[in-house]
């Protein structure tokens, strides 16, 4: 992280881990370990776009739409997909708590 610019975020980073958390009340959440984002492997709670809606499988592998951050930055397009291929995922349908709110 030493070689990167104010304005520059990397694409990919296995070593990007939890940098910000936020506090939720009343959101739709799952808590992961062992969850994957461009390269990144991490544990804990996330906040989902849409619900259960946000859990689909894609190219054979399940993934989940949540509100999260790379690096500081929001997405322009769209929410991050969230690679839960490998993970242990629980649903946390009325959470209120901490969720990750940023990896980088």
């Amino acid at each position: 992280m030493n070689n990167l610019s104010n304005n520059t975020i990397p694409h990919t980073s296995s070593k990007a881990q939890v940098s910000k958390l936020q506090r939720v009340q009343d959101v739709f959440a799952i808590e992961v370990k062992n969850a994957m984002y461009r390269g990144a492997k991490f544990s804990g709670v996330l906040e989902l776009v849409n619900g259960t809606d946000s859990i689909c499988k894609h190219k054979g592998t399940y993934r989940a739409n949540a509100k999260l951050a790379w690096f500081g930055q929001e997405l322009k397009k769209r929410n991050p997909f969230i690679d839960l291929a490998n993970a242990e995922v629980t649903l946390l349908p009325c959470y209120t708590g901490d969720v990750i709110a940023s990896l980088g």
